[in-house]
């Protein structure tokens, strides 16, 4: 594996652009900005280089005939400021032990994850060598509208080169259930994503990242089929988030030791509850709590299902991962709790880690 630095083409700044915007200064305008792009192709030349395929390699396994044998998954990434900050989704790098990234160049460099924001978002801030990088400049998502165009660029996989689809905004602010928790403040685009596509750029005409591209949609919670329909985390949503992570090491999150949705609780569902024989049809089953952590503190236990959040009922529409992200720091986890017959309250104070 590489590690070798490309140079820059022409462009040193590590933004992705070159030239000025006219201005002064005087005004108070940063008479270096460059000029925004007038159309769409504009606007994906600038921001092709500084999109990447992200590869993530989980741990060996050994099978029955001894062979041994390593999954390589892959998704995209963008590159975000001059210091090698790259963004991605935290299900394409999820379980892995090595991660790499493939720039546009077809260089490949080691990557390290400096922290994930799992499960409160789907998002990972990834950090590589920056020589010779190129970086794309957050937008403000809030401005977007419906109808207006757009641009998804993707990595290519295991080619040099990207892959570009271009659609317009059909949805801002939607809500979809992802991995045991409902993903917020979503752009919705019809543009055309596969799979590979998560963790690529959502583009505004400015060229400037708009939305973190993080699911396909095939079919409705109902299962009827649709198509074009993906979603991406507006831009305005993650920029806090990564800020503190790349600032602080880590974006401070409550975390009780059991909030990680297949690993440490399971979200009930009346056709799960039924299919298992519980008795609850919602709620939080609590299947493993991390050592050391607030929750075991209290007195949490594995099998308790956690029917509500200080008084708030854990439902369909309100999972325990987004009654545990509305707490403010400082604040409390009265965790509702059925173990066998009892029902009882049990007080949390989480971590902010």
């Amino acid at each position: 594996m590489t590690t070798a630095a490309t140079p820059a083409d022409d462009d040193s700044s590590g933004d992705g652009t070159d030239g000025t915007d006219g201005t002064d200064g005087t005004d108070g305008t940063d008479s270096t900005a460059p000029p925004a792009p007038t159309s769409i192709a504009a606007a994906i030349e600038r921001a092709l280089p500084a999109v990447v395929t992200v590869f993530a390699d989980a741990p060996e396994e050994r099978d029955a005939d001894g062979r041994i044998s390593q999954q390589r998954s892959l998704g995209s990434g963008v590159v975000i400021d001059d210091a090698g900050h790259v963004v991605t989704n935290f299900h394409v790098i999820d379980g892995a032990v090595e991660v790499s990234v493939l720039l546009s160049t077809g260089e490949l460099r080691s990557a390290v994850v400096v922290s994930d924001e799992s499960p409160y978002s789907d998002l990972a801030v990834l950090r590589i060598t920056p020589e010779g990088l190129r970086s794309v400049r957050f937008g403000d998502s809030a401005s977007l509208r419906l109808g207006q165009p757009v641009a998804v660029i993707a990595g290519s996989g295991f080619t040099q080169g990207n892959s570009v689809k271009v659609g317009v905004v059909s949805g801002i602010d939607r809500q979809w259930p992802r991995n045991g928790a409902i993903l917020e403040d979503l752009v919705q685009t019809d543009a055309a994503t596969n799979q590979g596509d998560s963790g690529g750029a959502l583009l505004n005409a400015a060229g400037e990242l708009i939305g973190l591209v993080t699911t396909v949609v095939r079919e409705t919670p109902t299962g009827l089929a649709v198509e074009g329909v993906a979603f991406a985390q507006s831009s305005n949503s993650l920029r806090p988030i990564i800020e503190d992570i790349i600032t602080l090491g880590v974006h401070p999150r409550p975390r009780l030791g059991i909030e990680r949705p297949f690993r440490q609780h399971i979200e009930l569902t009346p056709q799960l509850a039924a299919a298992q024989g519980f008795p609850l049809e919602l709620g939080a089953l609590v299947i493993a709590l991390e050592p050391g952590s607030a929750a075991e503190a209290a007195g949490v236990q594995p099998g308790d299902v956690v029917v509500a959040v200080n008084a708030v009922a854990v439902d369909l529409a309100r999972p325990f991962v987004n009654l545990l992200k509305a707490l403010g720091p400082g604040d409390l986890a009265e965790l509702t709790v059925i173990r066998g017959s009892q029902q009882l309250v049990i007080p949390v104070a989480p971590r902010l880690e």
